[in-house]
């Protein structure tokens, strides 16, 4: 049987136990490496792209405290994840809003959109 790490064409030894994957422990431990790497950025992905959608608010949330007018049409010019929160909330004045790290917006039926800054 022949070695399972990509680019190693070496056949495993006898003297490896039979559920033995890898040739060597070389060959185990780069295996172990890539595998970590892999786990690590599809954990890392989401984090990141909750702190996308966390600066895309801090920026409208400046944009409005400036009393300029923002709507839902600016989160997508911004490529923000609606997919994407870290909590929801319902205030009984505004409705159903979401969280997104210190943040929190709600999209009003005439799209408007108000955003605020948790404590």
């Amino acid at each position: 049987m022949k070695c399972q790490l990509p680019g190693c064409t070496n056949v495993i030894p006898k003297t490896r136990k039979r559920s033995a994957k890898y040739c060597s422990d070389a060959c185990y431990y780069e295996a172990k490496k890539e595998r970590s790497t892999q786990r690590y950025s599809s954990l890392k992905a989401p984090k990141d792209e909750v702190k996308n959608n966390e600066s895309i608010l801090a920026f409208l949330y400046n944009v409005a405290s400036m009393n300029k007018p923002i709507n839902a049409d600016d989160l997508t010019r911004y490529h923000f994840n609606f997919g994407l929160s870290t909590g929801e909330h319902f205030d009984k004045q505004k409705g159903p809003c979401k969280i997104v790290g210190k943040y929190a917006y709600h999209i009003n039926p005439d799209k408007s959109l108000i955003v605020w800054k948790l404590k």
